[in-house]
């Protein structure tokens, strides 16, 4: 079988892998050997493939880090991460431990205060922890 042939096929299994695991590095391990695929296409040594396939590979990763790291400031509105924010809800009832389980998107929630403890009245959501709410006044 040919060097072409081979590199062709390590690059579809690396680029199937990556489309069942979703990362990013795989994709840079694909295009290495795709790269590699073309070196062998060209008639160069099985090492300046290798070589090709690494500087490649090194290059991808690099890429991917760096816009691994700079996701967040690609992102530009982060307030859709929290939609429940501002969202009102009613305290009817108190607990002793100045918690209270309120209804809020059709089921119950335990609701806390974001400082003190809470009381019966009118409540705007400031943030949500796991299960829980933190009202504000």
């Amino acid at each position: 079988m040919s060097d072409y042939l081979i590199w062709l096929i390590v690059a579809l299994v690396i680029l199937g892998s990556e489309m069942m695991l979703g990362t990013i590095y795989l994709l840079a391990f694909s295009a290495g050997a795709l790269a590699a695929c073309i070196c062998a296409l060209f008639g160069l040594t099985l090492t300046a493939q290798f070589t090709v396939a690494a500087l490649v590979i090194v290059l991808g990763v690099i890429i991917a880090l760096y816009f691994r790291r700079n996701l967040r400031k690609l992102t530009p509105n982060t307030q859709c991460d929290n939609l429940d924010k501002g969202q009102i809800v009613s305290v009817t009832k108190v607990n002793e431990d100045g918690s209270a389980k309120v209804n809020y998107r059709g089921t119950s929630w335990t609701a806390y205060a974001d400082n003190g403890s809470l009381e019966c009245g009118v409540y705007k959501i400031d943030r949500v922890e796991g299960t829980r709410l933190i009202l504000k006044k």
